[in-house]
């Protein structure tokens, strides 16, 4: 999979004869290792050559501006406020990171994989069948160092005094009569996770003593500080010293700490596929009762760029399989989160069987290509019956799921690409041709290069758009400069004035078509939630009793720590064995499914530039208002008018940014606020339930639970409906307003008489003609 990012061809840079170009190349190559095709090198570097330029461009003038004087207090704010902005541009630094989520269950070979692609054999602990990841797990480039570094971030004192309590309670009722008569793999689940996590922090003799925990002091030291930042030369010495952090291990007699572990951030100081940025998340694959872990579980999906679905090749993903992981434990991750991908990842293909592999489909050595005079056989069909395994799983999985994931993320948009991506890799094959051991598998039919790749070519999009946003900032603001000889006459003052009063009449346009357009959104969101809300109505106990009371998948005995695991999390609970348990969400169903029918919110919200999309709106916007015939008239005709427009249009396009930075947080709140306010109205019902001991503990909770539902239910979906409607309503407001007040300050700033008593105003021609060069390589239309 080559990455297809190509150098832009026209607007080539002028080298001058002393080699100045070639020298700060030469700098960035150093500083990163040359990891990609010689065209996306090429366009990176382009793309640095030009960041460089404009931090020159940009200190030149902030030094310029130093010797600028004035006399008037109203002057001295105008001054102050520019150098300011200015001052604010002279360090680049790249702002948002991108965050991959590898999401599978206990065992699926998650670390393994993030071994593998880091290209460090024992960097996370991994291979043992009496031990999983526990924590999150972040793992990053180190810039600042050439150390290993793990930052270790605690969970807080009462918090773990919480967990305790209930874990305590777990144990005390596992041997309640009732309890010990039923059995539940769930229950079980949740009674071995809290002896395992009492035992890791007090040893053995924390079960036999463990209702004299609840209060101990224990570990001050961690807990009050709340972090540990340790420091290594290796891979492997980090390896041995975090593992008690982050990993649950049946076997070890040592002290373990993961329980009080919030997440752990591993710093890596080389690592080719792991660029700057770049933020690979191991996320845990055990179920967990800890309130906080499920929802820094959620918060962590909803600010993943792209999420990774690891899965070992011989646990078939069945459309069930699939649909649970979409509509249940991802489903934050398109309506209310960051992800624009999802990847399919299927591990350890080097487990096989070929005699299988050939009766099942019936395989000649014709058909697996297999000639009869080589040298190694046995080698040579392990090898085909890999890869034809491979390539029928990629078949299967694109065949199942990349339609749903396309409405999953993208709704109705028809032009997309990049959304979807099935790899079939074995980190064992990987890991042995490093070590130059004997192997099935040649190096790209492991298939980590490619998945190096797909992580390069996130990172190339990310970095070339940061980059270019960059340099129309710098070119807007030293447009904004540019003052001619007589820019403070009264003819060009009343020529720019005119031209304020039309843009502010065109602004006040764009506002009104805006708010239109986003008032039509609420309607129709209204009319899909009254719908889903009436339906919600008539179904929630229904809903209820199937999904979470009585689910199929119970036998109905011993469920009862399940559901009070649940009602401790307020109405949310995420299992190992099957995935998230969650009422607040089974309740409000109803009301997402008539949203996404006609996909109101993936499309209103979407990444692409439908006219539909708040995105497209803006780019819409962007074209409409200052126009490329509009700039090309005055570039010709009035250069002072030109570089104010350009500005205006630089502001403009830094207003969108920030808007949809605002959006896409707001989005979450909204997308949530049905299930939320759900969990607000059922909050003091689960407290209730989370409570309830002794004698028929179970037929309590579930009576408890239903009689708040059917009182509940006339109130509470309309409720639900209304904070949605609300919080979009807040959002549309914010979006007009500020279109209106920042656009309205930028024109006022651009178009309204410049202070005229500012001496020794700057000479910027050379600036803006290095920012011209700039923009033209990068094929950027700011000029």
């Amino acid at each position: 999979m080559e990455v297809s990012f190509l150098a832009p061809q026209k607007g080539k840079r002028k080298h001058d004869g002393n080699g100045e170009l070639t020298t700060k190349r030469k700098k960035v190559k150093n500083k990163r290792q040359s990891v990609f095709s010689y065209e996306t090198e090429e366009l990176l570097l382009t793309c640095n050559d030009a960041l460089e330029d404009g931090k020159q461009a940009i200190s030149q003038i902030y030094t310029k501006l130093q010797s600028v004087s004035c006399r008037e207090e109203q002057s001295k704010t105008f001054l102050e406020t520019l150098k300011m902005k200015i001052s604010h541009l002279t360090e680049y630094s790249p702002k948002d990171k991108i965050y991959i989520g590898l999401f599978g269950k206990t065992g699926a070979g998650k670390s393994s994989l993030i071994n593998a692609i880091v290209n460090e054999n024992q960097l996370l602990p991994s291979g043992s069948m009496q031990a999983c990841t526990s924590a999150f797990v972040h793992v990053q480039a180190n810039t600042d160092s050439k150390k290993y570094k793990a930052d270790i971030e605690f969970i807080s004192t009462e918090e773990w005094k919480s967990e305790l309590q209930y874990l305590v309670e777990l144990l005390k009722n596992e041997k309640d009569p009732e309890n010990m008569a039923a059995e539940n793999t769930e229950d079980d689940e949740m009674v071995q996770t809290a002896k395992e996590k009492i035992r890791a922090i007090y040893g053995e003799e924390g079960l036999k003593n463990y209702r004299e925990l609840v209060g101990a002091k224990e570990f001050p030291e961690i807990l009050a500080t709340g972090r540990k930042t340790m420091d290594f030369d290796t891979a492997k010495e980090l390896s041995q010293s975090i593992g008690c952090y982050i990993r649950s291990d049946k076997r070890t007699g040592e002290q373990q700490f993961w329980p009080l572990v919030k997440r752990v951030t591993i710093s890596l100081p080389k690592s080719p596929a792991l660029l700057e940025g770049i933020v690979l998340v191991d996320l845990p694959g055990a179920g967990d009762v800890s309130k906080h872990r499920s929802e820094m579980w959620k918060e962590c999906l909803s600010q993943c760029s792209s999420v990774w679905i690891v899965n070992e090749i011989n646990r078939a993903l069945s459309e069930k399989v699939a649909n649970e992981i979409f509509d249940k434990s991802l489903r934050t991750v398109a309506g209310g989160g960051e992800c624009h991908n999802v990847t399919f990842i299927a591990t350890k293909t080097d487990v096989i069987n070929p005699e299988e592999i050939r009766e099942n489909y019936h395989l000649t050595d014709e058909d697996l290509d297999i000639e009869s005079n080589i040298v190694d056989p046995e080698r040579r069909e392990k090898q085909a019956c890999i890869l034809f395994r491979n390539e029928r799983l990629k078949e299967d999985i694109s065949a199942l799921l990349k339609e749903k994931t396309k409405n999953f993320l993208l709704g109705g948009e028809e032009h997309s690409d990049g959304f979807f991506d099935v790899f079939t890799v074995s980190s064992e094959q990987f890991k042995r041709i490093a070590q130059n051991k004997s192997n099935v598998l040649e190096l790209n039919e492991t298939e980590l290069p490619y998945l190096e790749e797909h992580i390069k070519k996130l990172y190339v999009s990310h970095s070339v758009k940061e980059m270019k946003d960059y340099i129309s900032d710098v070119s807007g603001i030293i447009s904004h400069l540019h003052f001619s000889k007589d820019a403070l006459s009264s003819k060009v003052q009343s020529s720019h004035s005119q031209e304020f009063n039309r843009l502010k009449k065109e602004l006040n346009n764009m506002c009104t078509t805006l708010n239109k357009a986003l008032s039509k959104v609420y309607t129709d969101l209204q009319a899909c939630l009254l719908m889903g809300s009436r339906a919600a109505e008539k179904a929630c106990l229904r809903n209820a009793t199937k999904s979470v009371l009585e689910p199929t998948w119970c036998d109905n005995r011993g469920y009862h720590q399940t559901l009070k695991a649940l009602c401790r999390n307020d109405g949310y609970y995420r299992s190992g064995k099957v995935g998230v348990v969650d009422l607040n969400y089974t309740l409000s169903e109803p009301m997402y499914r008539k949203m996404n029918e006609k996909n109101l919110f993936l499309t209103t919200f979407g990444a692409g530039c439908s006219r539909a999309s708040i995105k497209g709106i803006f780019s819409s916007f962007l074209e409409d208002f200052i126009s490329k015939d509009l700039l090309k008239y005055h570039m010709k005709n009035n250069t002072e008018k030109y570089l104010r427009l350009v500005y205006i249009r630089t502001e403009q396009r830094k207003l969108h940014k920030k808007l949809e930075k605002e959006i896409l947080k707001r989005k979450k709140q909204i997308y949530n606020s049905l299930s939320d306010s759900i969990r607000d109205t059922m909050k003091q019902t689960y407290q209730e339930c989370s409570e309830i001991k002794g004698a028929h503990a179970l037929k309590r909770i579930k009576e408890t639970l239903t009689n708040t539902v059917v009182n509940s239910k006339s109130s509470m979906f309309e409720k639900a409906m209304n904070k949605m409607l609300e919080e979009f309503s807040n959002l549309q407001e914010l979006i007009v307003e500020e279109m209106e007040t920042q656009m309205t300050t930028s024109l006022k700033l651009a178009l309204n008489q410049i202070p005229d008593d500012l001496t020794d105003l700057p000479d910027v021609t050379e600036e803006i003609e290095m920012m011209k060069r700039c923009c033209d390589t990068l094929d950027l239309q700011v000029f």
